[in-house]
């Protein structure tokens, strides 16, 4: 193929389409070596060389085409040289021909082989011809793109060109209004502005950013992409803050706009303050550093009312602090300034400014623990050493010293805590210490501001154990030897043994845990309690690990040890294996055989609580879940055979082995004496507990079953002997057939069905329709404390088809106890199942709304209705009139009795008004009517609810909330 003639380039110039189309075929002609750009060139003189300016416009718009379609490896530098040279005297063209001139340079700066030194060149005669801000938008936005490739990618060229590229690229800036170029602009600004020398234009550039400070624009709602004014305001920021040459102007800037009234206008300009605290170094920001105080104070001390405006004020001074603390000078200059003002106001609780001064104090030991922290503590020591100790009022020392232990805990955040002045740190912790040990005195009375003050004094000294005396030390060990073994205060000390024994093990166990233990035995419950609390959570502290196992244990497992001293043992042994690792568990069980010892405990010793035998369960389900597989089988196969499951001590035993076993390990052994001693307990015990948990088990043993012949044939046989106790009318044989059913459906196992059927038939029964109504409730019901670990995709929805099935033609003629059974599986539905059936289902919660039933069931269609109504569904919209009269009813405390009802009605009513306006119009007067009634409801909390929808329908066609 030859060059493309001049009736053919003709023709492409007739149309932008053709032009396009042009283009891109002669681009992929020159990438594929058919002719060069110089031959191109050629054919095109005629356009570009013409008197016509309509035609050079065409020509270049056809050329520049080609380059921006051309990849960017194809041309050589020579033929990137020449083609530089046209374009740059091209600039001094007609304005017309400008366009495609742009498009064309930003596509030649964008080649590889372009020879850097074209680069200046182009720029210069950019520069001297033509100005950007004359340019259209869509222009000026390649112009900016190009000059952000060129700062990244031509920077010894650009720097070379010195103040000629500033001066060119502020002119070009200058001006700039859109939203969408200002972007471009401000994000790779930045960066040039830090990389390239500022010369004598430092000050230019800097106004050229200052002018637009605070951004205030509005981006169009129907811009899918629209750049907000927070995203714009930051990249603005990013560009003040560039260069340290801008400190004082920056300074400048944001002290005056702070000083606006307006709320946008205030956060912008603390954040620029913010950035120029974390960009600009503390020498740069020194000079201007007691300007920046003054005007943060006046946000900070006493504080604006706007809380954003308070919160970015305090975080921007505490990251001046935070920076210069690098310098130490600067940093006791800075330091100075802020606690000259604020440090008097910390001597009196009372006075307004106490809690701004509080707050700014805390941010200078944020930035310079060591100096900040012992001015702050020697202003609290002056003040606790002119104070009685003794006094009844302790409001003020509270306050301080939850303030001191902020201080030690900043301190320690910033490795600073053992630089503190211990000439100030001893006096004020001897006064802490004091204050906790009031409680020692034969008159103490623990009042509740008494033990305030004790906590108070606790939190400090969690803080400050790394730089307690050793005096000090053993007064605190006394003290809580004292607070432990106090007969009814119980004060949470955890974290301070907890300190003291990472760094004073010796000590703690000596002072503290030793006299614990020893005198164990002589304690009152209330006091044992006490001890556990405060000792297993030493426990991952090597030291004390062997010594507080050996206290559980033999409280556990000695035989002599009474009943209540037991339990609170137990209590302490669930909790340690719930908080420790899987690792330790098992090392505890192979060590010490802990799953044995439980089981022999549970077996053999007598008169056992529930409450123990409940305990001794946990711990044996937690031990079984972090052994491995072989284990836990073994131990099934071992103990599993010589349980009694009619013996309640058995039955937990069996809860603990089998309630959370692996579903991989098998029980075809035991499945089928599992089945029928679980099955006659739950059918002839009295006990309401034991029942629940042979209910839980067989309902997780059908779950995890193996789908054998056998085992199916076992179960079909226990299905079978249920259904024979229900013909005699027993409730219980009911309910376990529900439990069944729970564990199939969750499986996915065909039998689920059969005993669906059956328990649909008993929502007919005279005596067992009840039961039968609650059996989908235990079914649908979601029960965390269940292990049902075989789960069916999609089994919630297949329930519900299969319940949609078999109860669809007696809804509609209204069962009560068929609606009762199918709200209860609604209730377990997915929402987006329901909206797919809700034409079938609208008319049964309409009807269970007007059913006026019992609190449950009402509950759950008020909830179900309130999913749809909050997104404004179409087919609830349709029916408000049949809704708002039922909910108002059910409001009115008269009809219905249950608080959560007429909460749940008060809030659908509220949810109603985001409804299209014209809807609620026609019920507005008589909603706010009916409305005054449960204003008046003995219930708070439905006065509140009451309030909130009355408001709302009250504002229904308001103006404002249309």
């Amino acid at each position: 193929m030859t060059t493309p003639t001049r009736e053919t380039l003709e023709k492409a110039l007739k149309s932008d389409a053709k032009l396009q189309a042009a283009a891109t075929q002669i681009a992929n002609e020159l990438a594929g070596g058919t002719y060069t750009i110089a031959d191109l060139a050629e054919q095109l003189g005629f356009a570009l060389t013409s008197s016509d300016t309509e035609e050079r416009v065409a020509g270049t718009n056809l050329l520049s085409a080609v380059l921006d379609a051309l990849p960017g490896d194809v041309l050589n530098s020579k033929q990137l040289e020449f083609l530089t040279t046209f374009y740059t005297d091209r600039l001094r063209d007609h304005h017309n021909v400008m366009p495609a001139i742009i498009v064309g340079l930003n596509a030649l700066v964008h080649m590889k082989q372009l020879p850097a030194e074209s680069v200046p060149l182009l720029l210069q005669a950019f520069f001297q011809y033509t100005t950007c801000q004359s340019q259209t938008r869509g222009d000026r936005t390649k112009i900016f793109n190009m000059f952000k490739y060129l700062t990244v990618h031509y920077q010894p060229e650009l720097v070379k060109m010195s103040g000629d590229f500033l001066f060119g690229l502020i002119n070009s800036i200058d001006g700039e209004r859109d939203p969408r170029n200002l972007d471009i602009i401000f994000s790779f600004m930045p960066e040039f502005i830090s990389q390239y020398p500022l010369l004598h234009l430092a000050e230019e550039m800097f106004e050229i950013f200052a002018c637009y400070f605070p951004i205030d624009f509005n981006p169009s709602k129907e811009d899918p992409e629209a750049i907000t004014r927070d995203a714009l305001a930051e990249k603005l920021t990013h560009c003040l803050v560039a260069s340290e040459q801008f400190a004082e102007w920056t300074v400048s800037l944001a002290v005056e706009k702070l000083d606006s009234e307006l709320v946008v206008a205030k956060l912008d300009s603390i954040e620029l303050l913010h950035q120029a605290a974390l960009k600009f170094s503390p020498a740069a920001l020194e000079p201007y550093f007691a300007q920046i105080w003054q005007a943060l104070k006046a946000e900070t001390f006493p504080g604006s009312d706007n809380a954003d405006v308070l919160r970015c004020a305090l975080k921007a001074l505490a990251e001046l602090l935070k920076s210069a603390a690098k310098v130490p000078s600067i940093s006791h200059n800075y330091q100075s300034n802020v606690l000259g003002v604020v440090l008097p106001h910390l001597s009196d609780v009372h006075h307004r400014l106490f809690h701004p001064a509080t707050a700014i104090a805390l941010m200078c030991v944020s930035g310079d623990a060591p100096y900040a922290g012992d001015k702050i503590l020697n202003t609290f020591l002056l003040k606790l050493q002119t104070t009685e100790l003794g006094q009844k009022k302790s409001e003020e020392r509270i306050k301080f010293y939850h303030i001191i232990s902020q201080v030690y805990k900043l301190a320690a955040l910033r490795d600073s805590l053992t630089k503190l002045d211990k000439a100030i740190l001893l006096p004020l912790q001897d006064d802490v210490i004091a204050a906790l040990r009031l409680c020692e005195r034969d008159d103490f009375d623990a009042k509740q501001e008494d033990l305030e003050l004790q906590t108070a004094a606790l939190s400090v000294l969690c803080e400050c154990v790394p730089v307690l005396s050793e005096a000090q030390r053993a007064l605190v060990y006394k003290a809580l030897v004292q607070l432990i073994s106090h007969p009814y205060i119980d004060l949470d000390f955890k974290l301070l043994t907890v300190n003291l024994g990472a760094l004073h093990p010796v000590e703690l166990q000596s002072s503290f845990i030793d006299p614990c233990i020893r005198n164990f035995d002589i304690f009152s419950e209330f006091i044992k309690r006490k001890i556990f609390s405060n000792l297993l959570p030493l426990l991952p502290q090597i030291a004390f690990t062997q010594r507080i196992l050996d206290l559980v244990m033999k409280e556990v497992f000695t035989p002599t040890v009474a009943e209540p001293g037991r339990l609170l043992a137990l209590e302490a042994l669930s909790t340690l294996l719930n908080q420790e690792e899987q690792r330790f568990i098992v090392e505890l069980q192979q060590q010490s055989n802990l799953l044995h010892q439980l089981i022999e405990l549970a077996r053999n010793t007598p008169a056992l609580p529930l409450a123990s035998l409940e305990l001794i369960a946990a711990a044996l389900s937690r031990i079984m879940q972090q052994l491995p597989l072989s284990e836990q089988s073994a131990i099934v196969s071992e103990y599993l055979p010589t349980l009694d499951l009619q013996a309640a001590a058995h039955l937990y035993v069996a809860k603990g082995l089998l309630g959370y076993l692996h579903k991989d390990i098998s029980l075809d052994d035991h499945f089928e004496r599992l089945l029928d001693d679980l099955t006659k307990l739950s059918l002839s015990s009295d006990n309401e507990q034991l029942r629940t948990i042979a209910h839980h088990l067989l309902c997780s043993l059908v779950n995890k079953m193996d789908n054998t012949k056998e085992n199916r044939s076992q179960l079909k046989r226990i299905i079978h002997q249920l259904k024979e106790a229900i013909k005699s009318g027993d409730q219980r044989a009911v309910h376990l057939l529900a439990w069944l059913a729970k564990g199939l459906v969750v499986a996915g196992f065909e039998e689920a069905a059969e005993i669906i059927t059956d328990l649909t038939d008993l929502l007919e029964h005279p005596t067992l329709c009840t039961a039968a109504a609650l059996a989908f409730d235990v079914i649908a019901a979601e029960f965390p404390e269940l292990d049902l670990p075989v789960v069916k995709f999609l089994y919630k929805q297949k329930f519900f088809h299969t319940i949609m099935n078999k109860l669809g033609s007696n809804l509609s003629n209204y069962c009560e106890h068929h609606m009762k059974a199918f709200i209860y599986v609604l209730k377990a539905t997915p929402h987006s199942v329901i909206r797919l059936n809700i034409k079938q289902l609208g008319p049964l919660l309409f009807k269970t709304l007007d059913a006026q039933s019992d609190g449950q069931f009402l509950c759950i269609a008020l909830n179900i209705c309130n999913n749809f109504v909050k997104q404004q569904d179409a087919y609830f919209q349709a029916h408000l009139g049949h809704i708002i009269p039922s909910c108002l009813e059910l409001s009115k405390q008269k009809t219905q009795p249950n608080m959560q009802v007429r909460i749940a009605a008060l809030q659908l009513l509220y949810d109603i008004t985001k409804y299209p306006t014209y809807v609620l119009l026609p019920h507005k007067v008589d909603v706010t009517l009916a409305l005054a009634a449960a204003l008046d409801d003995p219930k708070r909390l439905v006065r509140n609810s009451a309030v909130k929808a009355r408001n709302a329908w009250y504002l229904v066609g308001a103006p404002s909330g249309d």
